[in-house]
């Protein structure tokens, strides 16, 4: 059963009415078609009047299909373009209507069954807030579950926004020391003089400044784990004091003999090739080799495109329930815009552009003319339309990964993917996956 807005300047005729029987029906007379569409979704919108219309209606929601009536010539082939399902100059044609009634049918049972997918895959492999279905990601996600009873020290490596420090938390989050605190400190970001006091604390009168005892992080973390992000940025004669918190589990804080133990964790991250740094004198050799027996890569998220419709998703989402702005989705030709981009900033970048375009959003879906003029120009060297469908793609490209990752196993791949074997076999054959 289908949800219709009539919406004509004449009640409709008895034989329109019996092709709708069946329907829900809402016959609307003054009020514009577009404002109702906003109030409630509508899966199909049958309306007189000009594009405009057709474009009100399709940016408060894409996902109506639009029949336009119209009692004076209009280029059909501009309305077709705009997005309408058809259009009919002076009287409806019974049998086209029946057609289009059909065919909407057909497509609301693919996208019931496409967001049936869609919900299935974005709630599978969220690891503790880290969204993932690249096998890449899924390994991390295995490694980490094995290493997070054991390890003393790991260190997450990979381009900035790759989400790091997100990754790190997830570890904790793993770790039998989850409700213990999880302290972030980021090694570039303080003044190089500071950098141990923070660290490790300092005595009154150590320095200038030091007008009392301070407990540094390494402390505050007690039992838990500290996050030396950027670690590559750490003074040389600071990262020989690390050196020996990792080796013998012990500091000082500054101006004191007393020697403290080192109780909690430690997570490191950089962007930086320390291997290089050590080679150039930047980086202490011992201390690398402190850091890097267990290391994480964080892809870059052009190698990941398949998990971009789900980070949008969520982010979406994160992004309504934050402002309580309510964003139902993105259109086609926007995902398919993001889909196009190889994202330098990665997944920070990503998020930085939902955030804003779902503040500009006018309507309740986020719309090409919302993104940023850079990937609106993408877009256009692309050729993308609104025709363009890059979450069936993904999910394609998903289910194509997950079979490779099984060894082309359809019965491991339907558990992975939490799908019964005979719907595993019916997607194979839908999306034509050899």
């Amino acid at each position: 059963m289908l949800n219709i807005l009539v919406s004509l300047r004449k009640p409709p005729a008895k034989e329109f009415l019996r092709i709708l029987a069946g329907h829900s029906v809402d016959i609307h007379h003054g009020e514009p078609p577009e404002a109702a569409v906003l109030k409630k979704h509508y899966d199909m919108a049958i309306v007189e009047g000009a594009i405009d219309v057709l474009k009100s209606i399709k940016n408060s929601d894409p996902r109506t299909e639009v029949i336009l009536l119209t009692e004076k010539d209009m280029d059909v082939i501009s309305a077709l373009r705009e997005g309408a399902s058809a259009v009919f100059t002076g009287s409806f044609d019974a049998e086209e209507l029946k057609k289009i009634i059909y065919r909407t049918e057909g497509l609301n049972r693919l996208r019931k069954e496409t967001y049936e997918i869609e919900g299935i895959l974005s709630s599978r492999y969220i690891f503790n807030g880290v969204v993932g279905r690249n096998p890449h990601m899924l390994e991390i996600f295995n490694f980490i579950t094995r290493i997070a009873p054991y390890y003393k020290t790991v260190t997450i490596t990979g381009e900035t926004g790759t989400g790091k420090e997100v990754m790190a938390r997830a570890l904790h989050a793993e770790s039998p020391v989850k409700e213990r605190p999880f302290v972030v400190f980021n090694c570039g970001g303080v003044v190089e003089t500071l950098v141990e006091a923070e660290l490790f604390g300092h005595k009154k009168g150590a320095f200038t400044g030091a007008v009392s005892d301070k407990a540094g992080l390494f402390e505050a973390a007690g039992e838990g784990a500290i996050f030396l992000d950027e670690v590559g940025e750490l003074p040389v004669p600071t990262q020989s004091h690390l050196l020996r918190v990792l080796q013998d589990g012990e500091f000082r804080r500054i101006g004191s003999n007393q020697v403290l133990v080192a109780r909690c964790r430690v997570i490191a991250a950089t962007n930086r090739d320390l291997s290089e740094d050590v080679k150039r004198g930047r980086f202490r050799d011992d201390l690398f080799f402190r850091l890097t027996p267990l290391t994480i890569q964080m892809p870059p998220l052009r190698e990941r495109k398949d998990d971009i419709p789900f980070l949008l998703r969520a982010l979406l989402k994160r992004f309504s329930q934050r402002t309580g702005k309510n964003i139902l989705g993105i259109s086609r030709a926007a995902q398919a815009a993001f889909l196009s981009y190889n994202w330098p900033g990665n997944v920070r970048e990503l998020e930085n552009v939902i955030e804003r375009a779902g503040m500009l959003a006018k309507e309740t879906f986020i719309r090409v003319d919302d993104l940023p003029q850079y990937l609106r120009e993408k877009k256009a060297a692309k050729g993308l339309d609104a025709e363009d469908t890059p979450l069936e793609e993904a999910i394609k490209g998903h289910i194509e990964a997950v079979l490779k990752h099984a060894n082309n196993n359809r019965t491991r791949a339907a558990k992975i993917l939490g799908i019964s074997r005979r719907s595993l076999i019916r997607k194979i054959e839908k999306y034509s996956i050899k």
